[in-house]
């Protein structure tokens, strides 16, 4: 069975459709750490590894609104399933750009 219901955006552009593995992500920022499960989640943005650019710092954005900014822990890499091949894959989260899951999108708002 292939899955499609998030997509892997990488820092060279290239994107991949299939399954994150991980289902909960945690983030520790200023306020302290908080731990959001991936079917609350739109979209996570990686910071860029050498500290330029946009975003700043990790970002989560969830699907009732919330922005949640700071570094994720506990992320070194992506466990990915890949809806073309159905391989499974880690990806380093330093060549991930963006992760959006689009299951996440289907919930009310």
């Amino acid at each position: 069975m292939a899955y499609s219901k998030d997509l892997l955006v990488l820092r060279d552009g290239q994107a991949q459709s299939g399954k994150v593995i991980k289902n909960e992500f945690k983030i520790k920022t200023a306020f302290g750490d908080v731990t959001v499960k991936k079917e609350n989640i739109v979209h996570i943005h990686f910071a860029r590894p050498d500290g330029t650019g946009y975003p700043l710092s990790d970002e989560i954005k969830t699907n009732t609104g919330d922005d949640i900014r700071g570094k994720l822990v506990q992320t070194q890499a992506i466990s990915f399933v890949s809806a073309e091949n159905n391989q499974s894959e880690r990806v380093h989260r330093d060549n991930i750009n963006t992760l959006l899951f689009l299951g996440s999108q289907d919930a009310p708002a």
